[in-house]
């Protein structure tokens, strides 16, 4: 198989036979170029006239065409130009032959496609180096060939469709998946354009930007189906013209096993949840006498069952947790909270598990009083829980848990702890991955399921916080959240306290409701029309779906320009396209895959609401 190295770097002595046609109606001449080209190691076919040169090479296979330019009925300046006319996507080389002096002839005969001349009587030095250089030509027109045809073979392969974009947004390349995708055999001269294909169309890139960016979009199918795709568009240089490739990758196979395992975690939810709950109620009433007072040895074999059993419900909380928070649809109870009751209830309900392993937990430096984060406090609580039990479990008893809290820049440090052994350097860079746990030597490593970390992280970053860890080997741990303080005087809320909310659709009426209810005020229509008929005031946010509106659709975007007026517009929808959203100066977010915490982040970012 060729490859590049091989086709720049042709040897400049490697020799090969060339299928050479001499074309001359004198006989003794024909027969006397046709022996010198023998005796240079080639082979040599003759023919007599134009008619007989054109009718040889189209029935057999000729490398290069030695041809006289003085011959009757057809001389070599026509028979050179219909050689090239029935050759136009290869190179046939056609070098004319003359005794004519002068170069006019030869100038000619050159504008008529030949590709180099020999004068009369043919010196065997000069024809055996031309014959050389031409061979060397030949050989590297056919190792790019053969390059060409095995990288459109490896295009061809892909199993994803592979597109490729002019200037103008048409697809003027596709491999065999994409034009399967098209439901073509083969793309029109002028290729198609993409909105056939992609209706509400791509984000700009321009053609030379050689990063890849990945979005989401639905895809509009030759049988008229749609279904959903990740697509990812590198920008690339194409000779003078650019091109955006598109590599699409149908995500119905993985939104069927995405449903599977929401399906699978339910059951686990719900069929293995309620019976661990009965059975952890029975031990419970049997550890406390319920049924008389238990032998020594059935007491302590009740309470290894509570252990465990506590253990297995924890995995399935994190389980379900981890699950919710990478697919984006486990919802925080965002609000101003003050962190130093908090801090103290985290303390608290860790105090006991750390007296029931002899260890104790120690406030140093408390949080200011006043200080407050926007925060969910329920999943802060979880993070501190999961920080606060780790640094229990590897401290040594006589060493207390430390509780540090810093704030300096607007943001909140608190750090917790432990003297024990350390972090191994090896570990460290996946502490926070799911499932990742030291090795058993390492007596950090416990009993877990290595997801408390990795859900910790993910928690405190939809916080806007972050997570981290500093340690050295033998002299304990120190696990880091950090927060932004909240500067406001009040809650959060929007910049005003009315939002319009238009949407045809009432279940996605109800979901904003839901989510933005505690934040504001809604007024939420079923379309524009309603809107105006109401001349309802300029919102501080506007939120709409221009789905279903009457007229087009830049029409529709500058009626809810009019209708919000300064204020920012964010279209929550798929019916438009990021680029004509952004004409209008309007935030677009796809109802398609956005979780809760990603629309809330939206919501803030239009309404300029993005934190300190």
């Amino acid at each position: 198989m060729p490859d590049s190295a091989a086709i720049s770097a042709i040897p400049p002595d490697t020799p090969q036979c060339l299928q050479v046609l001499v074309v001359d109606d004198m006989p003794a001449s024909r027969a006397e170029t046709a022996q010198r080209v023998r005796e240079a190691g080639h082979r040599a076919v003759e023919a007599g006239s134009g008619e007989e040169a054109l009718a040889v090479v189209a029935a057999r296979h000729v490398d290069l065409v030695l041809l006289d330019l003085l011959m009757p009925d057809m001389d070599g300046f026509e028979a050179t130009r219909r050689l090239r006319a029935r050759e136009p996507y290869s190179w046939l080389p056609v070098v004319v032959m003359s005794s004519m002096s002068g170069a006019d002839h030869f100038v000619k005969a050159i504008e008529q496609g030949a590709d180099d001349y020999l004068l009369k009587p043919v010196s065997p030095e000069l024809l055996q180096a031309k014959l050389r250089n031409i061979g060397r030509a030949l050989e590297l027109q056919t190792r790019l060939a053969a390059q060409a045809m095995h990288n459109r073979a490896l295009f061809d392969h892909v199993g994803d469709a592979v597109l490729a974009l002019d200037g103008a947004q048409r697809i003027c390349d596709a491999n065999r998946a994409g034009l399967a995708l098209l439901g073509l055999s083969a793309l029109p001269p002028d290729g198609i354009p993409l909105h056939s294909l992609i209706p509400s169309g791509l984000p700009p890139l321009e053609p030379g930007d050689a990063r890849q960016v990945r979005i989401e979009r639905n895809l509009r199918r030759a049988d008229g189906r749609e279904s959903a795709a990740e697509i990812g568009m590198t920008g690339w240089p194409s000779g003078s013209a650019a091109r955006v490739s598109l590599v699409l990758r149908d995500l119905s196979e993985r939104r069927r096993l995405e449903r599977l395992k929401d399906e699978f975690l339910s059951t686990i939810s719900h069929e293995l949840r309620t019976p661990l709950t009965s059975v952890l109620g029975a031990l419970g009433l049997l550890a406390g006498g319920a049924a008389g007072e238990l032998p020594e040895q059935a007491r302590r074999l009740t309470e290894v069952a509570q252990r465990n059993g506590e253990r297995l419900g924890r995995l399935i909380d994190d389980v379900l947790d981890l699950t919710k928070l990478e697919a984006d649809r486990m919802m925080l109870n965002l609000r101003v909270q003050a962190l130093e009751p908090l801090l103290a209830e985290a303390v608290q309900a860790n105090a006991d598990y750390a007296r029931r392993l002899g260890r104790t937990l120690q406030v140093v430096a408390p949080p200011p009083p006043g200080l407050r984060a926007e925060i969910d406090a329920d999943r802060f609580l979880q993070v501190m829980a999961n920080l606060l039990s780790n640094a229990v479990k590897h401290s040594p008893p006589e060493q207390p848990v430390e509780i540090r809290c810093h704030c300096a820049q607007g943001r909140l440090r608190i750090a917790v702890r432990d003297h024990g052994p350390g972090i191994d350097p090896a570990f460290r860079a996946r502490l926070f991955e799911k499932f990742s746990q030291a090795e058993q030597t390492d007596r950090r490593s416990g009993a877990g399921t290595g997801l408390g970390l990795h859900i910790s992280r993910l928690l405190i970053e939809r916080m806007g916080g972050k997570v981290s860890a500093v340690s050295t080997a033998g002299h304990g741990a120190e696990f880091v959240v950090d927060l932004p303080v909240w500067r406001g005087g009040a809650e959060r809320t929007l910049s005003q306290p009315q939002v319009m909310v238009i949407d045809g659709d009432p279940r996605a009426r109800d979901r904003i409701a839901a989510l933005l209810s505690p934040l504001c005020e809604l007024h939420c229509l079923d379309d524009l029309g309603q809107a105006v008929d109401e001349a309802a005031p300029a919102p501080a946010l506007l939120i709409a779906d221009p789905a279903g509106a009457d007229g087009p659709l830049d029409t529709v975007c500058v009626r809810l320009r009019r209708l919000a007026g300064p204020a920012p517009v964010l279209l929550y929808t798929d019916a438009i396209g990021a680029e004509q959203a952004g004409a209008h100066g309007f935030t677009l977010l796809s109802k398609r895959g956005t979780g809760n915490d990603a629309f809330l982040r939206a919501v803030r970012l239009a309404a300029n609401l993005a934190g300190d």
